[in-house]
């Protein structure tokens, strides 16, 4: 064969595909990043509740709502509403000072919900808060950063 042809048949597209597909499997680690930031408001109160092992946690809704200046452009945007759940001190501090429709800033790590089902594809996810800034007037603080982790099997019971 050829010198030229071995060439171009070794780097076809097919084999460029076949290399690819299997560099995938190669164990190339990759970042794994979960970093999520929103801002918004609530759409209700935060209620504090405690798991079985009493370690405080609160669940709210934060709504964002699309700027104006994407609207006038011809892009109707519906307003995004995406839960919450706040663990530990900070839980306790939500539920202190937070109510419906205060102004939010939070930084977390999206996190599946508990009554997510793979097998129905069903995926519900949350973002897991860990640094809560309130940024209404007057309220000008910050809830810490919680280092308390919860456990995995703790399920929140009502108070």
């Amino acid at each position: 064969m050829d010198p030229k042809n071995q060439h171009e048949e070794k780097y076809s597209p097919e084999f460029a595909e076949a290399e690819q597909i299997e560099n995938i499997d190669s164990g190339y680690n990759h970042p794994d990043i979960n970093r999520v930031f929103i801002a918004g408001t609530l759409l209700f109160d935060p209620p504090l509740r405690r798991t079985r092992k009493g370690v405080p946690v609160t669940n709210f809704i934060v709504v964002t709502k699309p700027e104006e200046a994407e609207a006038a452009e011809g892009f109707k945007r519906e307003p995004v509403y995406v839960s919450v759940v706040v663990w530990a001190k900070q839980a306790v501090q939500c539920s202190r000072h937070l109510q419906k429709g205060s102004a939010v800033f939070i930084l977390g790590e999206l996190q599946s919900m508990p009554n997510a089902n793979p097998e129905e594809n069903f995926l519900p996810v949350q973002i897991s808060a860990q640094w809560i800034q309130y940024l209404e007037k007057g309220k000008f603080s910050r809830i810490v950063m919680t280092d308390e982790e919860p456990s995995g099997d703790s399920k929140p019971e009502n108070l």
